[in-house]
């Protein structure tokens, strides 16, 4: 799977994006915010629709004076504030963290500077930056610098691996090289909004978790995705019937057996006990009882004084 040809993987790619387009349609957001506003974008984006992500960054501007106090605000206030977004305690802990990190670096919330670094640079300086994720670092280098780069979160990860676009192992680094040797730099900013509207769309995301299958692959995006439109299999009402099925029959054969041998033991370990106990009780009280030892004594001591006469 990881040495899928880029041919393969280009004309996989073109047809899912051309099945995708007739679901989400053509047009694509386009992003034009200064360096450190991207960012927070890409906070809010994570794992969530681009326009709940819209949503989410205008309401975090509008409900506070400026950035500074978002800044100095709690991570639970922040998590408040992002709400309904997916994952908004840790949004709160990562834009906190990242005002924070910008503002202690050049006591100002102006970060333009990424964008004259080179790659290299560009990624070592937001690997300084706490909190953040993966997802984060590559969506600023693929909006920020332009790179070929593809970011993906997890909900991303989780539908690209349903449909068998990459393979099972790989981690969000390894997916995002594997996706740009099949997509051009130029069609990566649509590849990525179409496989996220697809990722988190309410109608599918939880299918992507339920039907996980690991033999898949790119031979088989286009019936996956197909199979995704279609109404879901009845395969889970199957499991529990076999499973209950098998689950039953074993009890069967122990229960004669286990009856023939424990019927004679039942009343040899109970039945003896419990009558020698109750009846052994007794007994012991009334032969070692004091009126018995009384009728011996006095017979004796009535015996002595007739022999003396």
């Amino acid at each position: 799977m990881a040495t899928a040809k880029a041919g393969d993987k280009t004309q996989v790619c073109r047809k899912l994006v051309g099945s995708l387009q007739k679901l989400y349609g053509k047009s694509v957001p386009r992003l034009d915010l200064p360096t450190l506003e991207t960012i927070l974008f890409g906070i809010c984006l994570e794992d969530n629709p681009w326009s709940d992500a819209e949503a989410g960054y205008n309401k975090l501007l509008q409900s506070y004076f400026d950035l500074n106090e978002i800044r100095v605000s709690s991570v639970a206030e922040l998590e408040t504030t992002l709400q309904p977004l997916f994952g908004a305690d840790w949004k709160g802990l990562r834009i906190r963290s990242l005002l924070r990190f910008i503002f202690e670096s050049t006591y100002s919330f102006e970060f333009e500077k990424l964008r004259r670094l080179t790659l290299e640079a560009a990624v070592r300086q937001l690997k300084k930056i706490p909190d953040q994720s993966s997802f984060v670092r590559d969506f600023c280098l693929q909006y920020i610098l332009g790179s070929h780069v593809i970011a993906m979160d997890d909900s991303m990860m989780t539908a690209a691996r349903w449909l068998g676009l990459i393979p099972a192992d790989l981690d969000s680094a390894g997916a995002s090289d594997f996706l740009k040797g099949g997509v051009r730099k130029s069609d990566i900013n649509e590849f990525s909004f179409l496989l996220r509207s697809l990722a988190t769309d309410p109608k599918y995301r939880q299918r992507f978790l339920d039907d996980m299958e690991e033999s898949v692959g790119l031979q088989h995006v286009a019936d996956r995705l197909t199979e995704l439109q279609s109404p879901p299999k009845k395969k889970p009402a199957r499991k529990p019937s076999e499973t209950t099925s098998k689950a039953s029959t074993p009890p069967k054969s122990p229960d004669k057996k286990t009856a023939q041998k424990a019927a004679p033991a039942k009343p040899r370990k109970t039945a003896p006990s419990a009558e020698t106990t109750k009846a052994g009780k007794p007994a012991s009280r009334k032969t070692a009882s004091k009126p018995a030892a009384s009728k011996t004594t006095k017979t004796a001591a009535s015996r002595k004084p007739a022999r003396k006469k």
